[in-house]
């Protein structure tokens, strides 16, 4: 079992930084800590920080030329979009040995030319692909996704207004089968289940939450009921990647607010009373946010969310 010490940030790939720093820093109110050009390992790049979270960043990357290595994830059927969730363990080597005991062999690992991490598919190794976990030791803490070139950037306040955004709340990771992905993610990185759909709940899917060592973070396992569910069209076409991020803000109507002043649409949104707690929710499509789908919720009483079974997820969202 990987030795998890913390999360680092969640790496996006998109084919135009600027475009999507706009993004970041106006609507969700990023602020930008870092930025960096690595020629060497083909990329351009922009560390950001999330307010109010605990340490975790956002990271986003565009390739610098043709032959970049994120040049051929963009290129693929999973970019652009979530690319990698940057890992810090207590010792890279021994992770290492441990990733070999789960059957991941090397051929299927990755490095850049500085040698600061490992790319590590977090998928069963009965799968060919998947989303990447970049595992990197102390030694290298703090430069995993900098390093090299890396300049810091003056971090400034937001002058529009934002979503608020105060937490990532969950990764959700697209699969065919909850339990068994469920029991390799207890295997692998000792997560620990805390809440599932009942079985019927939703028409098309059924989900799994999990817990991450060292980390606030949830991990969500979305399953599709049939052929017909949204996450099957997913699967099909992205094979087991990053569905979806959430954030948690502190305003709901602060929130929806942002997002008409930056003119995003939102959809699918749910709100409910949880244990006399209020609670509400909605999505930004991925064509709105550089390829992923972004879920944000507030919550009048802490947890009050997380128990309400919210989602009531509808056949028409094709996210």
């Amino acid at each position: 079992m990987l030795n998890i010490y913390r999360i680092d940030h969640i790496c996006q790939v998109v084919p135009d930084l600027n475009h999507q720093l706009k993004l970041l820093e106006g609507l969700f109110g990023f602020r930008k800590s870092q930025e960096w050009e690595k020629p060497d390992e083909g990329s351009r790049g922009v560390l950001l920080e999330v307010p109010g979270s605990w340490g975790h960043r956002w990271e986003v990357q565009e390739p610098l030329g043709k032959q970049s290595p994120l040049q051929e994830f963009l290129d693929s059927p999973a970019g652009p979009g979530i690319h990698h969730l940057a890992v810090e363990v207590t010792d890279l080597d021994v992770a290492l040995k441990r990733v070999s005991e789960l059957g991941i062999h090397a051929g299927r690992l990755s490095t850049g030319p500085s040698k600061r991490f490992v790319d590590v598919p977090f998928v069963p190794p009965e799968r060919e692909s998947g989303l990447l976990w970049r595992l990197f030791g102390p030694s290298s803490a703090g430069i995993c996704c900098s390093g090299g070139s890396a300049v810091p950037a003056k971090a400034t306040a937001p002058s529009e207004p934002t979503l608020g955004i105060v937490a990532i709340e969950q990764v959700g990771h697209a699969c065919e089968n909850r339990d068994e992905l469920a029991q390799w993610c207890e295997k692998a990185a000792g997560m620990q289940e805390v809440y599932r759909t009942p079985e019927g709940k939703h028409p098309d899917i059924k989900t799994l939450v999990l817990t991450i060592p060292g980390t606030q973070m949830r991990w969500e396992l979305i399953q599709p009921v049939d052929e017909e569910s949204f996450v099957h069209r997913f699967l099909k076409n992205r094979g087991h990647q990053a569905h979806h991020v959430t954030f948690e803000v502190a305003d709901w109507d602060k929130a929806l607010a942002a997002c008409e002043h930056h003119g995003i649409p939102t959809f699918g949104a749910n709100d409910g009373v949880t244990d006399g707690g209020r609670w509400a929710d909605t999505f930004i499509h991925p064509k709105h946010a550089g390829g992923f789908l972004v879920q944000f919720f507030w919550e009048e009483l802490p947890g009050v969310w997380s128990r309400s079974d919210k989602i009531a997820w509808k056949a028409k969202q094709t996210a």
